[in-house]
């Protein structure tokens, strides 16, 4: 046995809680069972003067035309650019039609929707949703008062009547106000973005230094908060738009903010001084609103009593995208501050989901019912774990590589030939004909709940979420972006996707080969980052096609003093296992034990198949032709 294949085997049998310390010295990030380790004979080219692959590796930018086909279609212009969020892909009909009503985007889905225009249009540079976006954002601008706050019906969580003041949408404005200040360095929008923080900033409570709010997540008026189902489980979630704000425009006062708040959530402040802790404060009014709630109804594992408070360990109940939201937050703050115990609080975090989950990407909606994914948590915990590898774990790059390989690209939906068969099957006739013309619009977009095994989590229920669908998109977008980053000591790597950068153009050769070429466009230092797994006694550099002496800058390959036109490859043996892992199921319920076969980063099978719509059955994951 060779030297590398002995290191392979140790980095892939080592087992912590789902993590193994491989001969980088990095984390591989495997869970349960793993065996039938074999490194792919010829997987890593001993030739690397081809420019291309053979097979086309994952195209995110594809993915993103893909997407803006979903963005064009969502909203209804006939009803003020309404959006929508109930889609069920098998029911009938799929969704709200031209003209029906879908009160539960107001405030949420439509700000999610209003940045992923921009983001797809950054990635892709395709402009036919310009329009579209317009009347989206005129519509969000509309729910904009003098007071720097969002006020909007309380319909998404509440059957509360009137409009109310809700940070969760204010911070979505605020970032996309920033995102606009990024791409126009428009001066107008800085007093505006500064008034909307100082809207979040001035409904915060204090105890100590520490920032915390009392009613959560829920949202308010000018007499209080108001008691609603966002208020016995939810974490305030603003901390990422006040982050994104400080890190745009500089304002210090929001970077002091941003760290009180943080504290404030490690030193569990809101659940010591949570609103509904003695309900005998609580207003007549507030005592009236708690009849209006529905916690106990629609979420029996979130009754008064709960709270998503992290624990030490990073562990904590119930729903994933309720703390995940606000975990990203904390961890982007991290990734700027580098303050360690803030650091450590992330990592623990993030470490928590992947154990709840599956190394492919499965997250579940919620930790102590997981049942089903949510997308919304996918993309927190992509984003999470890009911001832990920023803060000096960079092997968590491998945990956003397999996120987006496996689960996010087989959540985008398409028009497949078994989901149109099984949507006949259901609804024959007319109404099949009809609910498939409806569904074309949703194509692009991405799924929000699916099974571990199959598009659909229960029976035939295969439940898109208009929350999630601009969710999957962010999750594209964050991989873009992170797959090349130029520092402050050169650029870096950190992913194997293709793409086309200012200061790069990278060429991945997965999912077959374990090649990744980058051709620099900028003068200086670059460090190409190879995944975790890889033996670094057989990791091979090359420099304009001649090799180069392999020179590692922590987990990165070093190619110092490049040149604009250099071509700067990687080159690594690809390894193939099996994994086999229980997945935990809800109280009562049997686990789900599933048997996983890997190449490297890619799933090339899942076992047991699933009954309807079963998920991984192709690799490399191609994308059907947009339409004309």
């Amino acid at each position: 046995m060779s030297v590398a294949m002995s290191m392979l085997l140790l980095v892939i049998t080592a087992e912590a809680p789902g993590v193994g310390t491989g001969s980088s010295g990095g984390l591989v990030g495997f869970h349960g069972e793993l065996s039938e380790v074999d490194v792919v004979a010829d997987s890593q080219p001993a030739d690397v003067s081809g420019g291309r692959p053979d097979a086309a590796d994952m195209d995110l930018v594809g993915m993103a035309r893909w997407a803006m086909e979903a963005l064009k279609k969502n909203p209804r212009p006939g009803l003020g650019y309404e959006c929508r969020f109930s889609m069920r892909l098998l029911a009938y009909p799929p969704g709200p039609g031209a003209t029906d009503h879908d009160p539960i985007t107001a405030g949420d889905t439509e700000n999610r929707l209003d940045w992923e225009y921009g983001y797809m249009k950054d990635m892709c540079g395709d402009a036919s949703a310009d329009a579209v976006a317009r009347g989206v954002r005129e519509r969000i601008r509309g729910h904009l008062r003098d007071d720097g706050l969002c006020w909007v019906s309380a319909a998404a969580f509440s059957r509360l009547p009137g409009e109310w003041a809700n940070h969760w949408t204010t911070g979505k404005l605020l970032i996309s106000l920033c995102n606009d200040y990024r791409r126009t360095g428009d001066e107008s929008l800085r007093p505006e973005c500064r008034r909307m923080f100082e809207g979040l900033r001035d409904r915060a409570d204090w105890v100590d230094g520490r920032a915390y709010y009392a009613g959560g997540n829920s949202c308010w008026d000018e007499r209080n908060w108001a008691i609603t189902d966002a208020s016995p489980y939810s974490p305030a979630m603003l901390l990422e738009a006040v982050v994104f704000y400080y890190e745009t425009l500089k304002d210090e006062d929001a970077l002091a903010f941003a760290e009180a708040v943080a504290k404030g959530e490690m030193a569990h402040d809101q659940w010591a001084h949570w609103i509904l802790r003695d309900p005998a404060s609580l207003t007549p009014e507030q005592q009236e609103q708690i009849k209006l709630t529905s916690s106990i109804e629609i979420w029996p594992t979130a009754p008064m009593t709960a709270n998503l408070q992290v624990r030490p360990d990073g562990s904590f109940d119930h729903h994933s995208h309720m703390r995940g939201h606000q975990g990203w937050g904390m961890a982007h703050l991290a990734s700027i501050t580098r303050e360690p115990e803030l650091v450590a609080w992330s990592k623990r975090l993030c470490d928590f989901f992947l154990s709840r989950g599956t190394d492919f990407g499965w997250i579940p909606e919620s930790v102590t019912y997981p049942r089903r994914s949510e997308t919304c948590a996918v993309a927190d915990v992509i984003d999470i774990a890009a911001c832990v590898a920023q803060c000096g774990y960079p092997d968590y790059w491998d945990v956003v590589e397999r996120f987006i390989r496996n689960y996010i690209r087989e959540a985008q939906f398409f028009f497949a030939d078994d989901y149109v068969a099984l949507y006949k099957q259901l609804h024959p006739g007319e109404e099949g004909d009809e609910g498939l013309a409806l569904a074309r619009d949703f194509e692009g977009g991405f799924q929000g709940a699916m099974g571990i095994t199959d598009r659909c989590y229960a029976g035939t229920e295969m439940d898109m979420m208009g929350c999630c669908v601009p969710e999957g998109m962010r999750a594209i977008h964050t991989a873009w972006k992170d797959t090349v980053v130029r520092g402050g000591d050169g650029v870096y790597v950190n992913l194997c996707f293709d793409r086309d950068a200012p200061e790069a153009k990278v060429v991945s050769f997965l999912p077959y080969a374990g090649r990744i070429s980058v051709e620099s466009k900028v003068d200086g230092d670059f460090f190409v980052r190879p995944p975790s797994w890889a033996p670094r006694d057989a990791v091979k550099a090359y420099r304009n096609g001649e090799g180069a002496v392999v020179e590692w800058h922590g987990a990165y390959v070093a190619f110092r003093g490049a040149k604009p036109g250099d071509c700067l490859t990687v080159t690594y043996p690809l390894v193939r296992f099996v994994q086999r892992q229980t997945v935990k199921n809800a109280p009562g319920e049997p686990d789900r034990p599933i048997t996983v076969t890997w190449l490297g980063n890619t799933v090339l099978k899942l076992e047991p198949e699933g009954e309807l719509l079963p998920l991984y059955r192709t690799v490399p994951r191609g994308l059907p032709p947009l339409p004309r």
